[in-house]
């Protein structure tokens, strides 16, 4: 007899892993605390074993805990591919499909999957929008949204796709001219550029295998959106930390340059936004399925019929 799986549990424990907290997994997932913290106690005494440290600087995965990470989110994804394939096997994408995305992220890898998504499937019309911060008109406008940051709108359905890293990266002609960089101390000397939407925290957190250290760099600049820092480290103004899109573009790599590659920043989740009367639509289903091959680096379905677009998988950093 197949042994009954908490599946809930799981869900909530990829949560909190990726949030850091169960606080910022309660937001994401929109489940009350309490629920996945029994859901995770439950976890653990079924498997007979922590998953998780509880220390005063937060949430983090034994041994064990780390490992099931991995294991459960393979399983996981490759459920919500076998669902999605089942629900939508014969149906083809037509009529309109209203798509919005953060500027970074739409510019380098949304972009790239509407072009060949239209190419594929000529009778689906696709208007397609960027914008960082989205008022309460434009909640109503998309069908699917694709976002690097949560949204709020507690009506909109939530499927994480992907996800990426983040390190500190710095043009190539400055790299350069300052020498060698292998230090946080050595950092300090060299012109930092933030994020506006990074004001309200107080430096970065960094991790090297089980070390983790909190950084705060004084910027010389604070832009916004995040296109603009990008575009300011290129031009050799300072260094920054940079999402893995940027660094691992195939246009954008020559130009820059990770620094420290051991240490990482905190990883982000690609997060994939529909409204539940509209997840019906074939064009909305396919969509985000092609957007979750895009973040994991994997081709999109139905390979024997027009283009393919195959992005480094950001899981295997």
């Amino acid at each position: 007899m197949r042994k009954r799986i908490n599946f809930n549990g799981m869900t909530y424990f990829i949560a909190v892993i990726e949030a850091g907290s169960v606080t910022g997994a309660a937001r994401i997932t929109g489940v009350s605390k309490s629920v996945i913290s029994k859901a995770i106690s439950d976890l653990e005494a079924s498997l007979q074993t922590d998953l998780l440290l509880r220390t005063s600087k937060g949430l983090l995965p034994t041994r064990a805990g780390e490992a099931f990470y991995h294991r459960c989110l393979a399983g996981m994804e490759a459920i919500e591919t076998a669902f999605l394939d089942a629900e939508h096997h014969g149906s083809l994408p037509r009529g309109e499909l209203r798509v919005l995305a953060n500027a970074a992220y739409g510019r380098y890898r949304v972009l790239p999957v509407i072009h060949a998504f239209a190419e594929r499937y000529p009778e689906c019309k696709i208007s397609f929008t960027l914008a960082d911060d989205v008022s309460d008109l434009k909640m109503t406008w998309f069908d699917v949204a694709i976002r690097t940051r949560p949204l709020s709108d507690p009506s909109l359905h939530v499927r994480r796709i992907g996800s990426f890293q983040r390190h500190l990266v710095i043009g190539h002609d400055l790299a350069s001219r300052s020498g060698v960089l292998d230090s946080f101390e050595k950092l300090s000397k060299i012109p930092f550029i933030g994020y506006v939407n990074h004001l309200d925290q107080p430096g970065w957190e960094f991790t090297r295998g089980l070390e983790r250290r909190h950084v705060s760099f004084e910027p010389c600049l604070l832009l916004g959106p995040m296109n603009l820092v990008l575009e300011s480290v290129m031009q050799g103004r300072g260094f920054s930390v940079l999402p893995s899109f940027f660094y691992e573009d195939p246009a954008l790599a020559p130009r820059l340059k990770r620094l420290m590659p051991e240490w990482a920043a905190e990883s982000g989740s690609i997060l994939a936004y529909t409204y539940p009367t509209r997840q019906r639509s074939a064009a909305v289903r396919l969509f985000v399925e092609w957007m979750a091959c895009a973040a994991q680096g994997v081709p999109f379905p139905d390979p024997g019929s027009g283009p393919n677009v195959v992005f480094p998988d950001p899981l295997d950093l």
